[in-house]
């Protein structure tokens, strides 16, 4: 079963995964004792703490539910994925917070940096890697056409602020746009 809400979700995966290639880039800059761009890294981890924390993953979250209500053998991993939603606010956050003391002229070591960094990319990765390889599939193989179309109603839709140009976020949306 074909879902606008997967496309949605498919959409929002794209663009993280297009992030996290760009924060990819700067750790790479960095690593090569090059000054990495602070300010992108920082539009970058606000960005993910103002739309995909808040209106993504809850989207996801209601989806998960419903198939470990359909499809109670998938519990243990729609438990884990989750779990990572109920601490994705705090793992972004510490990373977000790395930057930002960075951007303060903090000193650290650039080992911690990066790895932090490394940290974050492969656990959004794997996260969303685990949702798009087995658990998003079988929802659109389990749930039913009502089933959709409750979630559909009942989801909240938060405006992207990368699309419609929300100017905070211009030079960000036009470096996705490149990536494309």
């Amino acid at each position: 079963m074909a879902s606008s809400l997967i496309t949605t979700i498919n959409e929002e995966h794209r663009t993280i995964a297009k992030l996290l290639h760009l924060i990819d880039r700067q750790v790479m800059l960095f690593a090569e004792s090059v000054s990495p761009d602070l300010d992108l890294l920082h539009l970058i981890m606000e960005y993910t703490q103002s739309f995909p924390d808040l209106y993504h993953h809850p989207k996801e979250d209601a989806i998960f539910v419903k198939l470990k209500e359909r499809e109670p053998a998938m519990a243990s991993q729609i438990d884990t994925l989750l779990e990572d939603h109920r601490n994705m606010h705090q793992i972004s956050s510490k990373f977000a917070n790395l930057v930002e003391q960075l951007i303060g002229d903090a000193t650290m070591p650039r080992e911690v940096f990066i790895k932090a960094a490394v940290d974050y990319v492969d656990f959004q990765r794997n996260h969303m890697m685990r949702e798009v390889g087995d658990v998003l599939p079988a929802a659109m193989r389990v749930l039913s056409a009502a089933d959709w179309a409750e979630l559909e109603a009942n989801a909240e839709e938060g405006h992207d602020p990368l699309e419609g140009g929300k100017e905070h976020f211009q030079r960000l949306s036009a470096l996705l746009l490149s990536e494309a």
